[in-house]
């Protein structure tokens, strides 16, 4: 997504513009960058917390130079601009290494900034006790996530905590065939504005990759591949359930302390997760995860407008015939009930 103009054109002539915060400046809002070093996960070419404003460090998939190797023909992201990654979580050896350990070196961190990830990571339960793990008691996870209802992931179903909990269990170090598989059979067409306005083309309509394509990542997924997708996903109302779903298992030291909802024709919503205290007691654990909800719960959630109605109107038989049909149904529930 591209960033937001810096100054408001609608205003009239001779009046003094209001300043419009980019993108970028409304995410940097999110916490406070001057509390100490922080860590940014998966920059790629357009990172939000910049070197040269503060103390961060950048971790991503692989090396700078094999990112570059892989967008070389890319043309949504120019090579020259891709961030140098300070830890890449592949190894020398091709084996993919977990955030605590390959970022311990400078931490602990004092905020930890993801954008568009949390979605791609294949065991989110382990990605979320990693950066807990690297955190400063009291630090943010700012993260910017995609709502389904309004990207391509419009028609796939929710995942589900019992998901998050597989892929833990299972030590998914890459995506999942159930994620790949997903990800590739629901994947639309569908703009962010189509889906704002309940103009609905339909799956099949708008669906955005064949049957072929879908069959042979997921059978690269079969291979173990890394094969990138969205392995979960999400929506405001939904993201604050799991997240303290996942505290009451006692699998998640974070709670949601901030969530901006998604704005009328855009596809993300901005939350900031807050690191408990490690020495925490249960009561207070209880607590802060009570206020959490609370506090997120209070702005309305924003749904996709109803589809059209699509009721058709019935002749005077055949309204007297579906009655006569529910009164058969009545009665032979009534007999079923009497029989057991």
């Amino acid at each position: 997504m591209g960033e937001c103009d810096s100054h408001d054109r609608s205003s009239p002539p001779g009046s003094r513009a209001i300043p419009t915060p980019t993108r970028r400046e409304q995410i940097l809002s999110l916490t406070d960058l001057e509390r100490g070093p922080g860590l940014e996960i998966a920059p790629l070419h357009r990172p939000i917390a910049l070197k040269s404003e503060w103390d961060v460090r950048y971790v991503d998939i692989t090396t700078t130079e094999r990112l570059r190797e892989h967008y070389a023909d890319e043309a949504s992201v120019p090579v020259e601009d891709i961030m140098e990654v300070d830890f890449p979580l592949t190894g020398p050896d091709g084996e993919i290494r977990r955030l605590a350990e390959v970022a311990k070196g400078d931490s602990p961190y004092a905020w930890v900034i993801a954008s568009h990830v949390i979605e791609h990571v294949p065991d989110l339960i382990t990605w979320l006790d990693d950066i807990a793990t690297l955190l400063q008691d009291e630090g943010s996870l700012v993260l910017v996530v995609p709502d389904t209802r309004y990207s391509f992931d419009a028609y796939r179903p929710q995942t589900t905590v019992g998901q998050m909990l597989q892929a833990a269990h299972q030590g998914d170090t890459v995506p999942s065939v159930r994620a790949v598989y997903d990800h590739f059979s629901t994947a639309s067409e569908i703009t962010t504005q189509e889906a704002w306005s309940g103009n609905d083309p339909g799956l099949d309509a708008s669906r955005g990759h064949t049957e072929e394509e879908t069959l042979t990542r997921l059978e690269s997924a079969k291979a173990g591949e890394y094969i990138d997708c969205h392995v979960w996903t999400f929506r405001p109302s939904t993201f604050i359930d799991q997240i303290n779903e996942l505290g009451r298992l006692g699998l998640c030291d974070f709670v949601v302390e901030t969530l901006r909802n998604t704005r009328p024709d855009d596809l993300e919503f901005f939350a900031v997760l807050r690191r408990l205290p490690r020495n925490r007691t249960t009561e207070e654990d209880t607590e802060r995860r009570r206020r959490a909800k609370k506090k997120t719960n209070d702005s309305p959630e924003r749904f996709r407008p109803p589809p059209p109605s699509t009721a058709v109107e019935l002749s005077e038989s055949e309204r007297r015939l579906v009655e006569r049909r529910r009164a058969v149904v009545r009665r032979t529930r009534r007999l079923l009930r009497r029989s057991r």
